[in-house]
């Protein structure tokens, strides 16, 4: 039995970056596509994709269009579905593959670009915090053994950290289990659908993070509007079709508004503007492109300049975080460690 193609979990950027390339390939080379597409299969070791080619191959061979064998396979974005519907309508098959398969690229390069900078100081805290529990819970004891021994004791900041590491080890079967749920609710929070819109509005209300969320919807937007245009989408079929691409809730329904804007006759410029997300000069320069025919152009341009400001702003906050964690590692670590040192060194004087 066939599964429901809503169901199957999304393709991933890169394999839908090569798929698209090698299927635009087989067409320009003159080969028929569903022989190709088998070829291609052939030729892959990821077995998703390999099974994913194949059964884009046997709709293709049982007389399918490509995007309805696409949309029955599930995996595939809706509007990569939708513009290869327009390559078919328009007979640029092979442009809008290649396109997609751009498009796929960068934002594969994007989303990594993304994750690894908010990964970094998730982990830095987290080895932060280990290092502290092993100091505290290992330590600790030793040095307030070896103080008992020479009839010292350990000052009162350490026997506070002592006491709570002590605290703390008996009563890990309570909490645990409290941190893993808070870690679990954090998580379904920011992926459950019916709580993506809150994630979202989080996403963008935070300082420090808003101004790179906006800049990142911005180049994702041109980015995708830029090859939607230039595959002969409608600008109104290239908004509807950006929506899903934005990666937020909050931006994707301020799209839809700016789309009824355009659907009733009025500047699609001004909707943009008024949308709040995007920059007036990023309105501008779209105005221009259009007033000179090059809207996709400029959009592929803009996008360029947005993904470079995305990642300016993202090396620029890895550079603070970076020296701030480990400063801030190095004086939990020295203050807990002179806090015992120094009563030993203490006793020891004394002694010699």
């Amino acid at each position: 039995m066939d599964r429901d193609p809503k169901s199957v979990r999304p393709l991933p950027s890169s394999d839908l970056s090569w798929m698209c390339g090698q299927a635009a390939l087989v067409l320009r080379a003159g080969i028929p596509l569903g022989e190709g597409l088998s070829m291609v299969a052939a030729s892959t070791s990821d077995r998703r994709a390999q099974a994913t080619l194949e059964r884009l191959a046997a709709g293709v061979a049982d007389r399918q269009a490509l995007s309805a064998a696409m949309a029955s396979i599930g995996g595939f974005p809706g509007y990569a579905i939708d513009m290869v519907k327009v390559g078919e309508y328009t007979g640029n098959l092979d442009k809008v593959l290649e396109n997609l398969s751009d498009y796929f690229e960068k934002d594969d390069r994007i989303r990594k670009r993304l994750r690894g900078a908010l990964v970094y100081p998730v982990v830095l805290l987290a080895m932060m915090a280990a290092i502290v529990v092993m100091l505290v819970v290992e330590v600790l004891p030793v040095f307030r053994d070896i103080l008992a021994s020479l009839g010292g004791e350990l000052p009162g900041f350490s026997a506070f950290l002592l006491d709570l590491g002590d605290g703390l080890v008996r009563t890990v079967w309570i909490w645990l289990p409290i941190l893993a749920a808070v870690v679990a609710a954090l998580v379904l929070f920011f992926r459950l659908p019916r709580f993506r819109r809150s994630a979202d509005a989080v996403r963008l209300g935070t300082p420090f993070l808003a101004g790179l969320y906006k800049r990142l919807h911005a180049a994702r937007f041109s980015l995708a509007m830029g090859y939607l245009l230039g595959s002969g989408c409608s600008l109104e079929e290239s908004i509807r079709l950006s929506e899903s691409v934005v990666g937020n809730q909050v931006v994707a329904d301020r799209l839809e508004a700016c789309r009824r804007i355009v659907a009733a006759g009025g500047d699609p410029f001004e909707a943009l503007g008024g949308t709040g997300i995007f920059p007036p000069l990023f309105v501008h320069m779209l105005s221009l492109g259009n007033r000179t025919g090059e809207l996709d152009g400029v959009m592929r341009r803009v996008s360029r300049l947005y993904e470079e400001e995305v990642d300016a702003s993202l090396r620029r906050i890895t550079g603070i975080v970076e020296p701030l964690l480990v400063t801030l590692l190095s004086l939990v670590v020295g203050t807990i460690l002179l806090s015992v040192l120094l009563p030993l060194i203490g006793i020891m004087t004394s002694i010699g």
